[in-house]
């Protein structure tokens, strides 16, 4: 069966042609053929038709085979080239192979051809598929390169030393650095020893294992600011090279902040609710034993008083109704204290600045404890529920000092902005660890300071406590004029 083969003849003599064209018969090609004896032409049949070689006579009168191959050149195809000649020197066809030609043939030697050509085929297939592979290869490197340096997520390879030999742009931005800078380095040039310690560890265990594996990892990136980063781990073996490590990070710091912040606010929530049922039971109970120990007695001795006084004559009725005014003053008294303690009618009647000045000078006049209380400008009417929460907060804060701060003064302050009421409590006790209070607060062990600043939060306000041992405490309260919500944080 003859071989198809189309073949581009460059040659001026077309019996020489012929020539050519017979041998490839002998040598079991079916040869598809065309002559051609100038550039012109020749560039017109290669733009025109695909060819499998391309023959071509070395010396013509107006055109030569080194012409030749340039035209072919130029059109940049991977097609044999073979020249031959009547009388050609070694030299020259060195020259021509130098120049690219893949082969060359005295034309008394022409039946060789058939064999040479088969060869040519060959190569230019296995050239083609080499070719064609390494421009995969360039392309598959090109597109990787293109996704790792556009990933957002930190991404890089390690040989077997553990040390870099790949990574991606996000990776070398988080220690502040460029790719080229990063090979060739390991953990130990780039993050703290703890934590390079604990990468190499994770490293080796993935090469012992040869399985991936997930971490959460604590890293410092170049502004040395702490990140929580989700780390995966996977071994990489390229063809039979040494085994290597390759990983990819995402950073979850915002993420776990978030939850542990609110996982605490939660906390906060549900100690609040304990604490406010605590704290309504315990009111309760006060406003009980005061009604009944106090009022409810006081009531009975009256009722006792009433009926002697109605058997009494008229001369012992008028000392018994005496006893029993007198007694009934001392009952209004004893409402009006509960009354007080509940909700101070100042607050209702007339505002927060007068409300605030009884209590504080209420509280203050016994036991050598000396308090201030200045307002700055006019504090007209608030919304209710912020001079509801002002008032708590200070009766909250000068309760805690009363029980624990052996303070001898208390500044009370109360100012306002263009949009908030600022409220600033002071002692000059023996101060606290607000630290310790915070936790012994989130155990459930004291309410006072978490109360006061649930309060401020609940109406859209912040509050700031400072203090140390020795040093007395700080309390600066934001208040909106109109409640707002703000995120528990």
């Amino acid at each position: 069966m003859n071989i198809p083969l189309r073949v581009l003849l460059v040659e001026d003599v077309s019996e020489d042609a012929e020539l050519i064209v017979r041998e490839l018969k002998r040598g079991g090609f079916a040869p598809d053929w065309l002559r051609v004896d100038n550039a012109k032409a020749m560039q017109s049949a290669l733009e025109e038709s695909k060819w499998d070689i391309v023959i071509s006579d070395y010396s013509m009168p107006s055109f030569s085979g080194l012409n030749a191959l340039e035209v072919l050149k130029r059109q940049k195809v991977q097609i044999p080239f073979i020249i031959t000649s009547g009388t050609i020197g070694e030299q020259t066809a060195v020259e021509a192979m130098r120049a690219g030609a893949d082969d060359f043939f005295l034309k008394q030697n022409i039946a060789r051809l058939p064999l040479a050509i088969e060869r040519e085929l060959r190569d230019t297939v296995l050239r083609r598929k080499k070719l064609a592979s390494e421009t995969s290869l360039r392309e598959t490197q090109a597109r990787f390169h293109a996704f790792m340096n556009n990933a957002p997520m930190p991404a890089w390879i390690k040989d077997r030393d553990l040390h870099y030999v790949y990574v991606n742009a996000a990776q070398a931005s988080f220690f502040g650095m460029s790719p080229a800078e990063m090979i060739g380095r390991d953990d130990f040039d780039l993050m703290s020893i703890g934590a390079a310690q604990n990468s190499r560890h994770h490293d080796e265990q993935v090469l012992a294992s040869k399985e991936s594996l997930s971490t959460q990892e604590t890293i410092a990136d170049e502004g040395l600011t702490a990140r929580i980063l989700n780390i995966t781990r996977f071994p990489l073996k390229v063809d039979e090279g040494m085994p290597m490590v390759a990983g990819l990070a995402i950073d979850v710091t915002t993420q776990v902040h978030g939850e542990k912040n609110l996982k605490a606010a939660n906390q906060r929530l549900q100690i609040l609710s304990s604490s406010v049922i605590e704290v309504q039971e315990r009111e309760r109970q006060h406003l009980a034993r005061g009604l009944h120990d106090d009022v409810g007695q006081s009531l009975t001795a009256l009722k006792i008083m009433l009926q002697a006084a109605q058997k009494n004559d008229a001369e012992n009725r008028h000392a018994k109704l005496q006893e029993g005014i007198e007694l009934v003053s001392s009952i209004l008294s004893q409402v009006r204290t509960l009354s007080l303690e509940l909700r101070p009618p100042q607050l209702d009647n007339l505002g927060l600045v007068s409300a605030l000045r009884w209590y504080v000078e209420s509280k203050t006049s016994d036991d050598g404890l000396h308090g201030w209380f200045e307002h700055e400008g006019e504090i007209s009417k608030l919304h209710p529920d912020i001079e509801n929460t002002c008032f708590r907060i200070v009766q909250e804060a000068i309760t805690n000092i009363l029980r624990h701060a052996r303070a001898g003064n208390i500044w009370v302050r109360l100012d306002k902005n263009e949009s908030n009421l600022i409220l600033r409590i002071r002692d000059d006790g023996k101060g606290f660890d607000v630290d310790k209070a915070r936790e012994h607060a989130v155990r459930g062990n004291s309410f006072g300071l978490l109360n006061m600043e649930e309060r401020a939060l609940l109406v859209g306000g912040t509050m700031d406590i400072k203090s140390s041992p020795g040093s007395g405490v700080s309390i600066d309260v934001v208040l909106p004029f109109t409640p707002g919500i703000r995120e528990l944080t």
